[in-house]
């Protein structure tokens, strides 16, 4: 018994990296922080404090509880996005408690793959800060222009613009004109979607990695393979459609 129960323990650990790493999509994606930090404290609860009772069986109970409380309050107070401003590409975007934000400040001790996928993570988490920001409505079309060029001279500010990036920075311009807009932001929303296809050119699904970036560097780059394939063929789809 005591046997599966450290093999029990010792496979949620194994897993928990992995775990953490994948609800950074949900930090990216959830307009919401309440789904974010709930995720969290099961990640937290389940992964890490389950097998650390499961080794230390006279941890009192109270005492884990008092841990998650504190993991709990922690997430919820440092949410999805970190504070940081959203003017430097190069901060730390992704929330204190989230993997990327965790491992982005020490991305430089790690390998080659582990750091473009955080670089290219933290980039999607600035993304999603400038969809957070945009304001809730413009009264007049000159506004909107303004707004327009300051997000294209932020965008531009990143050395590497990473593909990836691209199905949100059609979300932020959406969220700029507006789902029902005229003509013309109709017009500025089909442009946009062509123009940053040629700006936001970084790969990795092409990248070549050491043998000391194995596993990690197959997964990662099908991963993002999967989105900088798919999106290409959208746009290029949606182009002939246009002519």
């Amino acid at each position: 018994m005591k046997r599966l129960r450290i093999v029990f323990a010792t496979t949620l650990l194994i897993f928990a990296l992995p775990t953490w790493r994948i609800l950074d999509l949900l930090a990216i994606g959830s307009p919401l922080e309440l789904p974010v930090a709930g995720a969290l404290v099961l990640w937290f609860s389940l992964f890490l404090l389950l097998p650390l009772k499961l080794f230390l069986q006279k941890l009192p109970v109270p005492v884990l509880g008092a841990l998650a409380l504190s993991f709990a309050v922690g997430a919820w107070y440092s949410g999805p996005l970190s504070k940081m401003a959203s003017r430097d590409p190069e901060l730390n975007h992704c929330g204190p408690l989230t993997y990327s934000g965790s491992f982005y400040p020490i991305r430089g001790f790690l390998t080659e793959a582990h750091q473009d996928d955080l670089d290219a993570r933290n980039q999607l988490c600035w993304v999603r800060k400038l969809i957070a920001r945009v304001p809730g409505r413009f009264d007049e079309e000159a506004e909107v222009e303004f707004y327009t060029k300051l997000i294209r001279d932020r965008l531009l500010k990143p050395e590497l613009k990473y593909r990836v990036s691209l199905p949100l920075i059609a979300l932020l311009y959406f969220r700029i004109h507006g789902a029902g807009g005229n003509a013309s932001s109709a017009k500025e929303l089909y442009d946009s979607l062509h123009f940053w296809i040629t700006q936001y050119t970084e790969e990795i699904q092409g990248r070549s990695y050491s043998a000391w970036n194995w596993p990690h560097s197959d997964y990662i780059q099908w991963e993002y393979g999967l989105v900088e394939r798919n999106w290409q063929k959208l746009i290029e789809g949606i182009t002939v459609e246009s002519n």
